[in-house]
């Protein structure tokens, strides 16, 4: 690791150890799970009580995460490889985002541009302005854009999707009960701190600070980089806005007997023929195969 720590050890260098094992030795999490128990024996066989350190909860969430996903990019791939926002993930950058000490308003418009990019699998350029002091009303996603409904979902039109379908796209955004990263309550949320910010216009961008600035995809990065730099190490595995586009075919891939190649595609708006038998789904079916997103969460 290339330091020198201090008994007992402090939650940096329990977080520094757990990131050089994982990428550097890149070492099991449930090996790593061992060497930490191996240093509370140690804390003990040097008369010192057991740390809180070891006990840190977000060491506990980095290691569910390395669990998930590859802890290293290719050895012939000499650039950062991008890695999947994985639901442990999100809830490491809910935590760093609250703790981080911006204003709430602000870290509001952070969190509910993660949690629906997350779970609705839509690219963020399709959702967030390229320029932070203006915008395209064409492409980048409004308030008017946004219908709620009266059982708590959302329908989000995307104007300008990338597969360039007349008249755009739609997604629907259900609540995700008991994790404390549900979609549908982070837009309520943001939607009423807008309101108390006076920053909410039907015709503005959903996404914009209490400076009125636009978040923006070059921004969001920058923002993942800087809240997820001590849980991951972004020379190998880095985080970024498209990180967010494949978490529910992810997890999905990893349960097929939850749901069909069909319902992943569909969901997703990939380009296939299911896409045009997915547009044509009505809102129940739609829900279903959502039902579906939460068992798989539910079970990772």
């Amino acid at each position: 690791m290339g330091g020198k720590f201090a008994w007992p050890l402090d939650v940096g260098a329990v977080r520094g150890f757990i990131t050089w094992c994982t990428f550097e030795r890149k070492i099991k999490p449930d090996t790593i799970r061992t060497y930490l128990s191996a240093l509370s024996m140690a804390h003990k066989l040097k008369g010192l009580a057991h740390p809180p350190s070891l006990d840190d909860e977000l060491s506990k969430l980095a290691l569910d995460g390395a669990a998930r996903i590859p802890t290293a990019a290719p050895p012939h791939h000499p650039r950062p490889g991008r890695r999947v926002m994985t639901l442990p993930l999100l809830k490491v950058l809910g935590h760093n985002l609250a703790a981080s000490g911006w204003q709430k308003g602000n870290i509001q418009t952070v969190w509910t541009a993660s949690t629906l990019g997350f779970f609705s699998s839509a690219r963020m350029g399709e959702i967030l302005s390229k320029e932070e002091k203006g915008f395209d009303p064409s492409s980048t996603l409004t308030w008017a854009d946004i219908k709620a409904r009266e059982d708590g979902s959302f329908l989000i039109h995307i104007k300008n999707p990338k597969s360039g379908r007349k008249g755009g796209e739609y997604v629907d955004i259900f609540p995700f009960e008991g994790h404390g990263v549900c979609p549908a309550a982070a837009l309520n949320r943001h939607m009423q701190m807008q309101k108390e910010a006076g920053l909410y216009n039907p015709s503005m961008p959903v996404f914009r600070f209490s400076s009125g600035k636009n978040l923006t995809p070059s921004t969001m990065n920058t923002i993942l980089g800087n809240m997820l730099g001590g849980v991951l190490d972004q020379t190998r595995d880095k985080i970024t806005c498209h990180s967010f586009r494949a978490a529910v075919a992810s997890v999905l891939n990893r349960f097929p007997h939850l749901a069909s190649s069909e319902d992943i595609k569909g969901w997703g708006r990939w380009e296939s023929a299911c896409y045009l038998k997915y547009a044509r789904l009505d809102l129940e079916k739609k829900r279903a195969i959502f039902n579906k997103i939460k068992a798989a969460f539910n079970a990772s």
